[in-house]
């Protein structure tokens, strides 16, 4: 299929170890040696690939022996502080580190004498070839090497090497990481500039001249540089001037001007020529695909609601993205998926109330200090270690979204998340503590990073990286998702909003934040004794939280957090601990249907009351009520001709906090029936029909249907091996 591109005595075939991205040999002279012959006979799987190597006319094919070494050369430059792209050259395991640094001065015109040879044997193994009588082999040469040559005369060469200028920059280029930044698609509103500036400096204009070197085209952008280096100065003297006017100069206040000092070092170390540097950047970084990248367990609720709050307006008070943990690779925490219940209240609440403790796995104390910037002090938490960036406008894809601007950024991957957001902070147009960074995965999924002390050691080259507008955590706040709980709806999970609850705030206190939000954003006009929170637990409802819980010390929480917010009907009924909250269904078997839920709220768990409630709510008398535990999550949805038989009605109890109930939290689902009402006899068309609609409704709901009208037959089991018996028999 070349023919038209390349002519076919520019073509050959090599013998290539993919694995080691080795040519092992070429088969000059063996044009007429048969395949079979040549390939050591035919065989289902070979140790080795075909690689098919093309020519220009103009150039002559290179013989490769069996027993070579490959080697990829990259020559060092330490006045720009650039690594060129790899020359590939061949060399022999025998020869000498003298003789290799010869073979390599030939192939890119460098002196041997003042040549320094480092060989990149893996990941953060630099080592430099300074015996010139050991062989390859000696020095760990294998099929396939990576080396780095430096050949200046320069007083670097006299230093020592882990002291070393070479060392800096090829440990800097190691670590060094490409990712792709979307910047918010149009600046803050006026309001919220207002706002904001008005917290951190007392003057709003400053940042609207930041706002709007943003706003113009990538095109039509000055250069990175000035735009580093003036908008630095901008940021500089807001906060000198708000170290003067604070009394006595506040140690928070004082510490963003030293924050901003260290961005500025590092910044005038970046070579004028920056276009060209980082084209010579992304042929050497080792590209890693995205596709690999694991994303965190998500609810279907999250999914579906990725896109609920698309403007800028509701991206500057939420999103709609679960956190994630950005974490170094030797100490990764494990991230717990969405839902599950290791950060709620415990199963049963009545024990957490009298034991009047904390239960969680994993401590709040852990997450609100890492998922602040600053610590109680005020003071930044950024590293200033790792604090090489170098980025350049980048323009994307189409289908990026329109007026969506990029920035192409070249980072150590061991900066944290701080000192990295308060590099962007320029480009962003706002203070660091003002905007939020979410990382994208494979199918655009979306996860904010909040822990700011930790680095970028877990991004990837060409990793995507979002920028959406909203106050960043302090320390004791948390990131909450609220979901709004319709129980009589298909579908009874519904993204709402984000919202941030603080420690040591009441469930009251949240709810007054949340009816502004609630109005603006959702078109929810409430009275703040018109809804409720609970705990949410995957789909399920779970604890009503009352008004005078606290975050912390009566609820537990965590910045994975989800809960319902529940619109009542009437007047709360829930005002103790001590009361339990259950959702009735009644089911009618004359008729075969389900009623729509109704809330049965009990003073205990005795059973009796149960029943009685039951009793009072549909007019059947108490002896006549019989009663199930529902099955699976919210809504416990079963077909309708297996609800009469399947479940475990009337259960011999007491108490509804004992097997084979185990009703010890709000939000169970309660079943029940007359027993004295018969189950309506169906013809077989009525049946099939009747299947047919319940197969459709319950697929909707991702139930599965077992009902089937046809008889069972046995179905008999042989083991392989086994002794013979009489086949006869059953």
């Amino acid at each position: 299929d070349l023919e038209e591109a390349v002519p076919l005595d520019c073509c050959r075939l090599v013998k290539y170890d993919e694995f080691h991205d080795y040519l092992e040999r070429s088969y000059e002279g063996e044009e007429d040696t048969p395949m079979g012959l040549l390939l050591g006979g035919v065989k289902s799987t070979y140790m080795f690939d075909l690689l098919l190597e093309t020519r220009r006319p103009d150039q002559i094919f290179q013989c490769y022996k069996p027993g070579e070494v490959m080697v990829k050369v990259h020559v060092v430059d330490l006045k720009t502080e650039s690594v060129a792209p790899p020359i590939s050259v061949r060399a022999y395991l025998n020869q000498t580190v003298l003789e290799f640094k010869q073979l390599i001065s030939k192939a890119t015109h460098l002196p041997a004498e003042t040549m320094r040879v480092v060989l990149e044997r893996c990941y953060n193994d630099l080592r430099l070839l300074n015996v010139s009588s050991k062989t390859l082999k000696a020095e760990g040469f294998f099929r396939s090497n990576k080396v780095f040559i430096e050949s200046s005369e320069s007083l670097d060469r006299h230093v020592a090497y882990t002291d070393s200028h070479l060392w800096k920059l090829l440990d800097r280029h190691a670590n060094t990481i490409r990712l792709y930044v979307s910047l918010p698609e149009q600046s803050p509103g006026s309001q919220f500039r207002r706002a904001v500036y008005q917290k951190s400096s007392g003057d709003s204009g400053n940042l609207d001249e930041a706002c709007e070197r943003v706003k113009g085209p990538v095109g039509n952008m000055k250069s990175v540089e000035a735009i580093l280096e003036e908008s630095t100065e901008k940021l500089k003297s807001l906060s000198l001037q708000q170290h003067q006017e604070g009394d006595n100069g506040d140690s928070s206040k004082s510490t963003e001007a030293s924050d901003f000092e260290n961005i500025e070092s590092p910044l005038n170390e970046i070579d004028s020529s920056a276009s060209a540097e980082n084209r010579e950047l992304e042929n050497q970084i080792q590209i890693s695909d995205p596709e690999n990248l694991q994303s965190e367990e998500r609810s279907d609720s999250d999914v579906n609601n990725d896109r609920s709050t698309s403007s800028v307006d509701s991206d500057i008070l939420s999103s709609s993205h679960s956190s994630d943990t950005l974490c170094n690779v030797d100490n990764a925490p494990l991230p717990l998926a969405n839902g599950l219940d290791s950060h709620s209240i415990t199963s049963s609440r009545r024990s957490k109330v009298n034991q009047g403790k904390k239960e969680t796995w994993d401590t709040a104390e852990e997450d609100s200090g890492t998922d602040s910037e600053y610590d109680e002090s005020g003071k930044s938490r950024g590293e200033a270690q790792y604090m090489y960036f170098k980025s350049e406008p980048y323009a994307a894809d189409e289908g990026s979204g329109e007026g969506q601007k990029w920035l192409m950024v070249h980072v150590d991957k061991r900066i944290t998340l701080s000192a990295f957001k308060q590099h962007l902070e320029p480009f962003v147009g706002v203070p660091s503590s003002h905007f939020k960074v979410f990382r994208v995965y494979a199918s655009n999924q979306e996860f904010e990073s909040v822990r700011l002390n930790e680095t970028l050691s877990s991004f990837s080259d060409d990793n995507k990286i979002t920028i959406r507008l909203g106050r960043a955590l302090k320390k004791g706040e948390y990131r909450v998702k609220v979901y709004q709980l319709l129980v009589n709806e298909p579908e009874p999970c519904k993204f709402l909003l984000d919202a941030v609850f603080a420690k040591g705030m009441t469930v009251r206190q949240s709810k007054e934040e949340l009816l502004p939000q609630l109005r603006e954003q959702c078109g929810l006009d409430l009275t703040i004794d018109r809804f409720r929170l609970r705990k949410k637990t995957w789909k399920n409802p779970g604890t009503v939280f009352l008004d005078y819980h606290i975050y912390e010390e009566d609820i537990n929480i965590s910045s994975n957090w989800e809960v319902f917010l529940e619109i009542l009907d009437g007047v709360e009924k829930m005002k103790s601990m001590s009361q339990l909250a259950v959702l009735s269904r009644r089911w009618r078997p004359s008729e075969m249907k389900l009623d729509s839920f109704q809330e049965v709220v009990l003073e205990s768990s005795s059973v009796e009351e149960l029943k009685e409630k039951l009793s009072e709510i549909s007019g059947i008398p108490l002896e006549n009520i019989e009663f199930a535990k529902g099955r699976g999550t919210f809504p416990c949805d079963i077909s309708i001709l297996e609800i009469h038989q399947d479940l475990d009605w009337n259960p011999k109890v007491s108490t509804l906090n004992v097997w084979p109930l185990y009703i010890c939290d709000d939000g169970a689902v309660i079943f029940y029936r007359d027993k004295t009402e018969d189950l309506m006899e169906l013809t077989d068309e009525q049946r099939n029909e009747l299947m047919k609609k319940e197969s459709s409704r319950l697929q909707k709901t991702g139930h599965r249907v077992t009902y089937s009208p046809r008889k069972e037959k046995a179905l008999k089991i042989y083991l392989d091996g086994a002794p013979n018996k009489d086949l006869t028999q059953d």
